[in-house]
């Protein structure tokens, strides 16, 4: 049912010329919110195919441009990062799931994010991870991480050309540039 509502919304969206976003992959469901701290999906994967997925796929299909990626930690998927800071779910999205469109993290400044220990800042780990555009509360901060990271190595800046002209093609898609 909310497969087929997500594809009348997309349709309904493109016809109007507004671009839409899915959220929250892989799937939220009825955990705990993660503005205030962790939190852990511990359905197992086949629940996701059967289920969760099915409005992701079908927005996918009818041409949703984005999609955004919770900070659930799912750990039929990866045990130890959120999903916006996982590799392995954000390649789900893109190799099961076919996706080559925007993927986007949540805002980097939630509890489930900011609590996290992580390597590196969780900014260059959402790139490191796929994500494409970073919500982040503060601009300056994210920036200054993502240019270190580039500028000793960590992310290459072929990595954010890429992303930058996935950006630039949505926008023109859009018509917002010309």
């Amino acid at each position: 049912e909310t497969a087929k509502y997500v594809k009348t919304v997309v349709e309904t969206a493109k016809e109007n010329k507004i671009s839409s976003t899915l959220k929250h992959f892989p799937g939220y469901g009825n955990n705990t919110d993660t503005h205030i701290g962790f939190c852990y999906d511990k359905k197992p994967y086949e629940e996701f195919l059967k289920s969760d997925f099915l409005p992701f796929k079908s927005g996918i299909n009818t041409g949703a441009e984005s999609i955004l990626i919770s900070h659930n930690i799912v750990e039929s998927m990866d045990t130890e990062l959120p999903a916006s800071l996982s590799k392995n779910v954000i390649d789900i999205l893109k190799n099961e799931l076919n996706f080559t469109g925007i993927i986007m993290t949540d805002d980097l400044s939630m509890k489930a994010i900011s609590e996290l220990d992580t390597v590196y800042p969780p900014e260059v780990t959402a790139v490191m991870a796929g994500n494409d555009m970073l919500i982040v509360t503060d601009f300056e901060k994210g920036y200054g991480n993502l240019l270190y990271a580039v500028k000793n190595g960590n992310i290459s800046e072929e990595r954010i050309d890429s992303s930058v002209l996935k950006i630039l093609e949505w926008k023109i898609y859009m018509g917002l540039m010309k």
